[in-house]
């Protein structure tokens, strides 16, 4: 494995995590002497520290700490990312994020990160927004999630396959906002939104810099109109639907159906019933020129 030596950057000091994933020794061995070359040439070397078995993400976090970082960069894919900003916890560390491979990275487009030289030159000019963190079951993320048909990739689907998914019927989603009331919605689907990467009409839905959660939830699609939105689902944009119901909240509640899978990026996190909910804590994070919000 290689190692770059320790330089400490006037009174700031990078430390930097390491995850390969699921990318090949070889490719990531080679996209690491890339990152080291880059990172020497804008003047921003600092500690690595690669994730293993043995060397879990809050491990390693906690070494970060004790050895007085106080910028801590992700370099790996967006669950590295999420799973920092949960070990982080009230820590005041500054969070930098380098996609290893940007083209299967969401965050990348929303932080504005389409690649590794962008990436590094944007680390560089540390370009600082205080953005807000939600959790669903203990998990941090500065995105967003999914529910019912909106978890399918439509930007990956088929015709045929886009109109069986957006003419089933409606289901009753039942949830739970701020602790305070109760609403049971029928619809196709819907999102629990704290960013996203593509840009709104309404620039109020999906801030991340606003405090709060937006939950949008997709009605039934009439039959001829279903191939007319499929981009707008695609892209997250539900609030551009006919007759969306649009929810702005700190703290939502899915209940109903029990047993529904809630998604992030494909991937199932959790299950109705769960709580998503705003955690409070302001995250400094550098972010591009191109970023979304």
């Amino acid at each position: 494995m290689l190692l770059v030596p320790c330089l400490l950057l006037h009174d700031s000091m990078y430390y930097y995590i390491l995850d390969p994933g699921k990318m090949s020794l070889p490719k990531f061995e080679q996209v690491q002497v890339e990152l080291q070359g880059l990172l020497h040439e804008f003047n921003i070397s600092g500690e690595f520290a690669r994730i293993t078995t043995l060397r879990t993400v809050a491990d390693l976090v906690d070494v970060a700490a004790a050895r007085g970082a106080s910028t801590v960069i992700v370099c790996g894919n967006d669950d590295t990312l999420n799973q920092v900003l949960a070990a982080v916890g009230q820590r005041d560390f500054l969070i930098g994020f380098i996609p290893l491979d940007p083209q299967s990275s969401y965050l990348a487009t929303i932080l504005g990160l389409p690649n590794l030289l962008t990436s590094v030159k944007t680390i560089a000019a540390r370009r600082i927004v205080t953005i807000d963190t939600a959790t669903i079951n203990q998990l941090s993320f500065i995105s967003f999630l999914e529910f019912g048909v909106t978890s399918n990739n439509f930007s990956q689907t088929g015709p045929w396959k886009t109109f069986q998914l957006l003419s089933k019927s409606a289901t009753k989603w039942t949830l739970k906002i701020d602790n305070s009331y109760t609403l049971t919605i029928q619809g196709l689907g819907g999102l629990v939104l704290n960013s996203r990467s593509t840009s709104s009409k309404q620039e109020k839905i999906a801030n991340p810099t606003d405090g709060f959660l937006d939950v949008l939830v997709m009605e039934e699609i009439g039959k001829l109109d279903i191939f007319k939105y499929k981009e707008l689902i695609a892209q997250g944009r539900l609030e551009e639907l006919p007759n969306p119901t649009i929810i702005k909240c700190k703290t939502v509640e899915l209940l109903e159906p029990r047993g529904s899978v809630v998604t992030m990026f494909g991937r199932a996190v959790a299950k109705f019933p769960a709580v998503v909910s705003m955690t409070g804590k302001k995250q400094r994070m550098i972010v591009g020129k191109q970023r979304t919000f």
